[in-house]
């Protein structure tokens, strides 16, 4: 019996000993031999700032402190499944210092040099008793909870510590050893520590396979990480993984702990210092998808917003999926300086930069996974029963008061095939078999033809400095100094001079110059541009026109400056009227730009 008694003695010892050994050289030895900034100059007891042999308060284990007695704010955000409670068990112990209210030497025993009962936490280390902007404790992580959320990895798994069944701190954090700083039972590198518990994924992705779980892009500049201590910070993006967006403690954005406003997180890297191309320029340009309204109450792209129902609104994530996009070929139909180069997608399909992102399909059925490039442009222009942004016609039409003639604004119907009112369109879901023989126009030299060729959004909307304008930067409808949003330039000015401001490059990205000056298609192309130097959205409708073949839409009223332009009917017609007369061939009858084309044919 004695040598058992000596032998449990000699153990209890042992592994004190180990532990003192290992929190003696942490931050949490606050004793006079630790580093930390909030040590004590007297006191040289390491344990008992936290624990005590005889005296204790109520908590265990052999507990030194005494909770602040504190009600706490807990997180919440619309993704959360978990039920919330206020903290218990090793949560709330170590909010006994790390709220901030309770002083670090106001301990319940003896405290041998104790000179630290008027010190507090400060700083990072200073949780204080709002939890909002933390990761969840007191969390009971039971089967019940992984049924709710798919994304959480099952209880019977996992390989770190519950407590009774529930996720507390020392789940993640192990007070006594820095081995994986700080404080943690693993790396935080390469997401280990957090796919711990959490698994992304969809039907065509997963988190392993994206961009921020595999990029070695490494900082070219200005570290975008400055928050992450040398210690436990990764040298690239994938060392970094879940940290290079999110922060388990003191999260700017508290919803999903993300640690700055929306798309600020997305510029840390997004500027051309990490990533290859810089985003956050082309999104200060004067045409610009509006990300910068912050915050945005409309937005939670997380939490599955149904474009049908959500109100109008932009941000990053309601185009890229962080845990699902990988990098890919330019969503582009040629490469305007290479039109040869095989170095992008075929048109309308989604590739992996818009991965695990839902949408709108032709139909204006909602899709969770987009197929195709112009489902995601649907989620806001393409809604049912709405005009092309919400209620509203986007910022240019509105800025020059466009009025086009057959009156319909939704770009999904401007384009669907199966809208039973559209005549004309550009094959963005499908090629209208009327262009083979109509369209004499199309270059050559593209990998495009007349017949069975589609093309994307992106093709026209993006920066001027992006593949599709000719350039080297980053493709997609992020901004550009054409507005509304263009590669090249398109003039809204039904009036401005062609050739004295280079209006309407656009349009020669596909069609050739030559084959429209030399009156190909249309016997009055270089007379009423090159001679008259009108342009050539007066009439014609670059999406779709519900009123006659050919794009042709006769934009009835504008005004850019001064007076409204209008282009209105002429002779036996109150509305302005085409009549096609075969191939090549047609009659108008119209008043525009102060002449009256009673019956013109050509």
């Amino acid at each position: 019996m004695r040598r058992f008694l000596y032998a449990s003695v000699f153990l209890l010892l042992a592994s004190s000993s180990l532990a003192v050994d290992d929190v003696a050289s942490t931050l949490h030895n606050l004793s006079s031999s630790g580093t930390s900034e909030f040590k004590s100059l007297t006191a040289d007891e390491i344990c008992a700032f936290c624990h005590t042999p005889h005296v204790t308060a109520p908590e265990s284990p052999r507990w030194n402190r005494g909770a602040s007695g504190r009600t706490f704010t807990e997180y919440g955000s619309s993704t959360s499944k978990a039920v919330r409670s206020q903290p218990r068990g090793s949560s709330l112990l170590c909010l006994s210092c790390h709220d901030g209210t309770v002083a670090l030497g106001d301990v319940a025993g003896r405290l041998r040099g104790n000179d630290r009962r008027a010190t507090f936490l400060q700083g990072r280390a200073n949780l204080s008793t709002d939890l909002t902007d933390d990761h969840p404790v007191t969390i009971d992580y039971d089967s019940a909870l992984q049924a709710a959320n798919p994304e959480l990895v099952h209880p019977s798994v996992i390989d770190l510590p519950l407590e009774e069944g529930r996720l507390e701190c020392n789940s993640c954090h192990n007070p006594h050893s820095s081995d994986f700083p700080p404080f943690l039972h693993k790396t935080t590198q390469n997401g280990e520590l957090c796919t711990s518990c959490h698994v992304r994924g969809g039907a065509n992705w997963d988190w392993a396979s994206s961009s921020h779980a595999t990029s070695g892009a490494v900082p070219r500049g200005v570290d975008p990480w400055p928050e992450r201590k040398p210690e436990w910070k990764g040298a690239s993006v994938s060392d970094n993984a879940c940290h290079n967006c999110h922060t388990p403690h003191n999260a700017s954005s508290r919803a999903r702990l993300i640690k700055d406003p929306e798309e600020e997180t997305c510029y840390r890297c997004h500027n051309g210092t990490v990533a290859n191309t810089d985003i956050e320029s082309d999104m200060l340009k004067f045409s610009h998808h509006p990300v910068e309204n912050t915050p945005n109450l409309d937005h939670d792209a997380a939490a599955g917003e149904n474009p049908l129902t959500m109100p109008l609104h932009i941000e990053c994530s309601d185009c890229h999926n962080p845990h699902a996009v990988r990098d890919d070929l330019p969503m582009i139909s040629f490469d305007l300086a290479n039109p040869l180069s095989p170095n992008h997608s075929v048109a309308p399909d989604a590739n992996g930069r818009l991965a695990g992102i839902d949408g709108l399909d032709i139909n204006g059925i909602l899709k969770p996974e987009v197929d195709y490039q112009y489902e995601v442009c649907f989620k806001c222009h393409g809604v049912p029963g709405r005009s092309a942004c919400d209620n509203d016609r986007c910022r240019t039409a509105t800025i020059y008061s466009m009025v086009r003639q057959d009156g319909v604004y939704n770009i999904r119907d401007k384009v669907d095939p199966g809208n039973p009112t559209l005549v004309s369109w550009h094959p963005i879901d499908i090629n209208n078999p009327a262009n083979d023989s109509e369209v004499p126009s199309l270059r050559t030299d593209i990998p495009l033809n007349r017949g069975t060729s589609r093309i994307y959004c992106t093709d026209c909307h993006g920066s001027e400095n992006s593949p599709s304008g000719g350039g080297i930067g980053p493709t997609g409808p992020h901004g550009s100094d054409n507005e509304p949003m263009l590669v090249q330039r398109y003039t809204m000015n039904p009036e401005e001079d062609f050739f004295d401001q280079g209006t309407d490059r656009l349009c020669f990205n596909c069609h050739d110059e030559s084959s429209i000056f030399n009156d190909d298609s249309f016997g009055e192309h270089d007379r009423h541009v090159r001679n008259r130097g009108f342009s050539c959205i007066n009439c014609h409708d670059p999406h779709g026109s519900a009123a006659f073949p050919h794009l042709i839409n006769f934009l009835t009223s504008s005004r850019v400056s001064g007076s409204p332009l209008e282009i209105t009917g002429a002779g036996s017609f109150t509305e302005p009227t085409w009549i096609d007369d075969g191939q090549y061939r047609g009659t108008c009858w119209l008043s525009c730009h102060g002449e009256v084309h009673d019956g013109w044919s050509y």
